[in-house]
Order: structure tokens, then sequence, then C-alpha cells
């Protein structure tokens, strides 16, 4: 496929729905909990009381149990950025090396998050589940076991915070207005499957600001675009506007923008993405990849 043309109909960037409570209160919190179980069974009771009693997050009561269960959605931000091993993978609590180096100190908060949100990638092996209706979007042809292994049938291979800091860099470097709105992250941005696509993508979205190109909307992505602009803000790399509706370059991107031009370059090269085999244990591997941790990775944008 050839940007702007997508593989395939319900294209988008699946992302965790729990961003806005993302702090580092709210992380340190998590993975102090984590502590208390590493290496076994999660003790779910255990782990909402510390949670509870250090005011982390709100008690989270369950309509289909009506009790306290603040672990059972939040820990979803642990997997989906590579600081635990999923839960539906590993019932005992295994931390990643990078959340130990962070425990230990050797990355402050911001840099934690940066590196784990600019190395994020599609395909990867922990959004694996397949929804009902993309199976039916996607036509009688549909032969796939993952979201995963669908993702890399259709060549997708895409770090979606290294092009939304790449697109506001090009339009910068053009003195156009470096600004992303949530309609154009929906309707141009997520179109993008490889970053090869990136040129091709800042020329369309100039043209639709000149109103010479109009390109329809992805129907499935407004949810996950704003996802993932609640997300990008948490890093020093990006400000979201008030309204939620526009996001922005950081006066900590226009000070360091080579330094981080050339992480986002690394980040490109198809060599550094983690590569998608059909084998039963491609979940792990995932893990194991997204959660390894080097401090001698060029790729820690230092914040101090």
């Amino acid at each position: 496929m050839v940007y702007p043309n997508i593989p395939y109909e319900g294209l988008s960037w699946p992302i965790t729905q729990h961003a806005g409570v993302l702090n580092k209160n709210t992380l340190d919190g998590l993975l102090n909990a984590c502590l208390r179980c590493r290496g076994q069974k999660a003790d779910v009771s255990v782990i909402n009381d510390y949670l509870m009693s250090q005011n982390i997050l709100t008690p989270n009561v369950r309509s289909d149990s009506n009790k306290i269960d603040a672990w059972r959605d939040y820990q979803q931000i642990l997997s989906e950025f590579g600081l635990i091993y999923s839960t539906r993978l590993s019932k005992e609590i295994n931390l990643a090396p990078v959340a130990m180096a962070y425990l230990n100190k050797r990355l402050n908060y911001e840099e934690l998050l940066t590196l784990q949100i600019m190395r994020y990638q599609y395909p990867n092996g922990h959004k694996s589940q397949l929804s009902p209706s993309l199976k039916s979007s996607y036509g009688e042809n549909f032969k796939f076991t993952s979201f995963t292994e669908m993702q890399s049938y259709n060549r997708i291979l895409i770090r979606p915070a290294v092009i939304v800091w790449a697109t506001l860099y090009n339009l910068w470097k053009s003195n156009e207005f470096t600004v992303l709105s949530l309609d154009e992250m929906q309707n141009y941005i997520i179109r993008c499957t490889n970053h090869s696509d990136m040129s091709l993508c800042v020329e369309s979205l100039l043209a639709a600001r000149r109103e010479e190109l109009t390109l329809s909307q992805l129907s499935r992505a407004r949810r996950n675009s704003q996802d993932w602009f609640k997300i990008l803000n948490q890093t020093p790399l990006f400000t979201l506007s008030a309204d939620g509706d526009s996001l922005s370059f950081s006066d900590f991107s226009v000070k360091r923008s080579e330094t981080i031009l050339q992480v986002c370059n690394d980040l490109s090269e198809q060599s550094s993405f983690w590569v998608f085999n059909a084998d039963d244990d491609f979940k792990r591997k995932w893990f194991d990849f997204y959660g390894d941790y080097d401090n001698s990775l060029s790729l820690i944008i230092k914040t101090d």
C-alpha cells in the first residue's frame, strides 16, 4: 500500500485508555505495589490495599463485583509500556529490566516515559487481540490468529511518537504552523504505516491546510488519537492544548531538537524494530525486547 491508501478498514493505533491517570506518583505507586508481589502471583488484595492506603488511585469499584479493584484496570499501564510482563502472559509479577533501572534511579521519570513512548511500535506482542468488528471489516479473506500477525502481514512497521515528533519538526523547519489538530492526527498521521510515509504525509497535511486535498476520516481512529495525544503530553517533548484537541512542540523539543532528531532517525531504522515471528512465544519475545534496558543507549533523552 502507498500513502494515503490504507491496508485494511479499521486502521488505527490502539493504546491504553488509562493514559489520563499517568503521572510520577501513579507510576511509582504501581511499581512499588508490584515489588510487594515480585516473582509471585499477584495478590490483588495486597496491591489494592497499598494503592488505596497511599492515595495513589481512586478505589475504582467494579460494577460486576462491587469490590475495589484499581489493580485490574491500571496494571495495564505497566504492561502497555513494557515495565512488567503482561499478567495474561505471566501470572507472577515480573518486572522488566527497564522498570528496575527506573526503580534503581538510573533513569528519572521523564526519561523512562520518553524512552518507552518513543520506542513503542506497531506491530507489538502486547496489542495482539482481534476484535470481532475488525475481523468483519477486513472482509471474507480474513486469515489471521492475532492483531500482531495481521499488522505484520500488512507490512506495518511504525513508531507513532517518532512519526508525530518528526512531522511537527518538519512543519517547524518549513515555517509552517507547528501544531497538529486531533482531526489531522485521525485523518492524516495515522495513515502512515511505515516511516517512509512521513514526507507524503506532511505534503498531504499541508495540501489539506491549503484546502487542496481532503482525505476521508479513519472512522475507528478518533478515540485512539485522543489517547495518543494524552500519552505524548506525558513526555517533555509535546504540549497538549487545554481542550485536548491539538498537540504542539514543547520548548524542550525546540531547545533539544537536534538531539531528539537523531533519536528519531535511529528509531526509524528498520533494524531497530522488534520483528514478529509466527510462533507460540511471540508475546514473551515482545516483552523481552521492549522491556530491555541498556544504560549506554543513545536513545535516552536526558532531561536534566
